[in-house]
């Protein structure tokens, strides 16, 4: 006990620190750092002081040491993040969230500046909420025509935002992983469906897409029971869908993909998808891959209710 005592202290005072933080939220990084003066929203950022934290219905002052390690850890998170890959960010008012690149930053793109105000110092970005609720999207650009896509949502409590997301760089991560269902050569159509999936909002933008081409439709939705994350779902107008989304592997061991054996159940059918492609196909405990499913010719309407499985034997 008496070595993990110092670690307890200074997480102790860093965490009932965090209220002062509400009325500065980062210090280190003043509001605007580094960005043109002329294109600061005039909009005032939430800055009030935080309420109370209070975690699972305990204040921090009362939780035990193992308690408050396990909600710290939580709150800091290191992630493989590939290009067009889609992360889910929440954040609380008053307490900023860290986004922090090992790859340079060239830029960056947010759906609603008025609920999001970020700030930059070299390749690390400070994102402060400016409004209680909603939520946006956001999009971080990076050389060679990479993006990393996020969707943020603004929390009521800070004992469900986050603090800090490092995210590793590109030429660490493995090369994805793909399974097609027919024939090689036979599904040629799909490289184009998976550039508009990794590049919707960048394509639109510049008009080279328009949404009557492909309809993105947002779910963002979790299963408890089978441990996926649904972001979207593209409509192509000439006719296939494509369904973006993450696994996170819940058990105590390391997990294998089989692509082979994603099924997309609809009430008490199964449906196999023409392509399947993930970015990791071994996962570790309590790691996660997204990846995105093609449906060419899908026998069902796209509204319909649905959920991701894997096939067991």
């Amino acid at each position: 006990m008496k070595r993990f005592l110092p670690t307890f202290v200074l997480l102790s005072f860093w965490l009932l620190g965090l209220r002062a933080l509400g009325q500065n939220p980062y210090p280190t990084f003043p509001y605007g750092y580094g960005d043109n003066p002329s294109s600061q929203n005039p909009n005032p950022i939430v800055e009030e002081e935080a309420p109370p934290v209070t975690i699972n219905g305990k204040k921090v002052e009362e939780l035990s040491e193992e308690e408050l390690l396990e909600f710290l850890q939580n709150k800091v998170r290191d992630i493989e993040q590939d290009d067009g890959q889609v992360e889910i960010l929440r954040v609380a008012p008053g307490y900023p969230l860290v986004l922090a690149f090992s790859d340079p930053v060239l830029g960056w793109e947010v759906g609603d500046p008025k609920l999001l105000e970020i700030s930059r110092k070299n390749s690390t970005l400070v994102l402060r909420p400016m409004d209680r609720s909603g939520d946006t999207t956001l999009v971080v650009f990076f050389s060679g025509n990479r993006t990393r896509p996020y969707h943020v949502f603004v929390e009521e409590s800070f004992a469900t935002g986050m603090t800090l997301l490092r995210v590793a760089p590109f030429d660490s991560l493995a090369h994805k992983i793909m399974w097609a269902s027919g024939p090689d050569g036979q599904y040629g159509g799909v490289a184009d469906i998976a550039r508009v999936i990794q590049n919707y909002d960048l394509l639109v933008r510049e008009k080279a897409l328009s949404p009557r081409e492909v309809h993105r439709i947002p779910i963002f939705k979790h299963s408890e029971l089978t441990g996926f994350d649904y972001y979207y779902v593209y409509r192509f107008s000439s006719g296939p869908i494509a369904i973006s989304f993450s696994w996170r592997n819940p058990f105590p061991y390391r997990v294998r993909l089989d692509e082979s054996s994603l099924r997309v159940a609809i009430g008490n059918s199964r449906f196999i998808p023409d392509f399947v492609s993930v970015n990791h196909e071994v996962l570790p405990p309590g790691r996660a891959t997204s990846g995105f499913l093609v449906l060419l010719d899908p026998p069902f309407h796209p509204a319909q209710p649905f959920k991701l499985v894997w096939k067991t034997e």
